[in-house]
């Protein structure tokens, strides 16, 4: 029985090569099919995949903040926003009015930066690999590229933050805290003249200003409170999807936050649109691959109909004579998914030509999507030859050579 089967199936490519012009225009036909639709997902999973990858590029992307810095946040509410779903990292800030800090250089003169406080996971020096800045005696630095262009220093030099504040009697005083340039962000972390320096730095210094006393640095004041509220925080969301969700939550605190959400959901939005229209496209495809087969085995059994009474004569099972229409659509399938693969090769190649100033690999293919598809064409190949290889299995030898006698 074996043998019969493997024979079939032989006769049955046999025939299918013989009808050349047939097996062609079939296989042309699924092609034809196909190239819109890889096509399409090829687009998809180039250009709107690299803007998403393009935005996670910065890191910025995924920062949530208050709108105010009125607030008074302790260390108990920031250590929560850490553990809330999506979140990664987050961080007590200081008062917007205590962050802007003139930095004083023998080169470069003064120069004022904008100063955010910093410790160990902190998601835009860990995704430039460069490690948080420590307190100490002399404590550490980022700097942002900007910023020490125009302090004209590099990594392991030493700059001096020039504090100034008022006296409850009016007089004017001034300190210096002495900062070891620990890491440079590069040029891809933006563009603002800015530094990262450890939380405790950041406190001590709004501390000094509001005439609270700092020991540890030698600031003299009113005796520190010993429960300490943050104006502000900052945020991290694990990935672009859990930002909207983060700021949902925060709503619910009755917390306004500033966020990029809009260019996220912009992406969201035009990702949700490109895969309703594949799958609009791919369901009109698929019913039309499907009548088209099912019309071709059809053909194929009617036309047969003589030979294969003749086989059923021979001794052939009704499993061979199954397989015969199996077969032909078998590789009537093969056959357009690798023609149809050629042709998407062409066409993702003049679509690539045409994005290539914009440096975005504009066209690809998944694995997944590939398997996807390969996998979706066999099935449905299947599905459509299950009654013509009933009929196939079932003719009756007697009949078909009485009605073509």
């Amino acid at each position: 029985m074996i043998e019969k089967c493997f024979l079939a199936a032989v006769l049955a490519f046999k025939d299918w090569h013989y009808e050349k012009s047939l097996s062609f225009c079939a296989v042309l036909a699924l092609a034809s099919m196909l190239v819109p639709i890889l096509s399409l997902m090829g687009v998809k999973n180039g250009v709107i995949s690299t803007m998403r990858e393009r935005l996670l590029e910065d890191p910025m992307i995924l920062i949530i903040t208050p709108k105010s810095d009125a607030g008074k946040y302790d260390a108990e509410f920031i250590r929560n926003l850490s553990n809330l779903p999506g979140a990664a990292f987050a961080i007590g800030r200081t008062r917007e009015t205590t962050t802007d800090v003139t930095f004083v250089n023998e080169r470069s003169g003064t120069v004022s930066i904008g100063l955010e406080p910093a410790a160990k996971g902190e998601p835009v020096l860990a995704h430039f690999s460069i490690m948080a800045p420590e307190d100490g005696k002399q404590p550490q630095i980022v700097l942002s590229a900007s910023a020490a262009k125009k302090l004209a220093v590099q990594k392991d030099s030493v700059v001096t933050a020039r504090l100034g504040r008022r006296t409850p009697q009016g007089k004017f005083e001034s300190e210096k805290i002495n900062f070891l340039v620990s890491g440079i962000l590069p040029r891809e972390a933006g563009d603002r003249v800015m530094g990262f320096v450890p939380l405790q730095v950041m406190e001590d210094m709004e501390d000094f200003r509001d005439y609270i006393e700092v020991p540890e640095r030698e600031f003299s004041g009113n005796p520190k409170s010993s429960n300490k509220n943050y104006a502000s925080f900052r945020l991290y969301a694990k990935n672009l999807d859990a930002v909207e969700n983060l700021a949902n939550e925060l709503a619910g605190m009755r917390i306004e936050t500033i966020t990029r959400a809009r260019e996220i959901a912009g992406i969201r939005q035009l990702e949700e649109a490109t895969n309703q229209v594949i799958l609009i496209i791919s369901i009109a495809v698929g019913a039309g691959f499907i009548a088209f087969t099912l019309s071709s085995a059809k053909g194929a059994v009617a036309r047969k109909k003589r030979m294969l009474g003749m086989l059923r004569l021979l001794g052939f099972p009704s499993l061979a004579l199954t397989l015969y229409p199996v077969v032909q659509a078998m590789l009537i399938a093969l056959c357009g998914l690798v023609l149809s693969f050629i042709l998407y090769a062409v066409v993702s190649y003049s679509i690539g030509n045409a994005f290539s100033q914009q440096g975005t690999l504009a066209c690809r293919l998944a694995p997944a999507d590939i398997i996807l598809v390969v996998g979706s064409v066999i099935v449905l190949s299947l599905l459509a030859t299950i009654r013509s290889a009933c009929v196939a299995g079932n003719m009756e030898p007697s009949s078909v050579i009485r009605d073509n006698g």
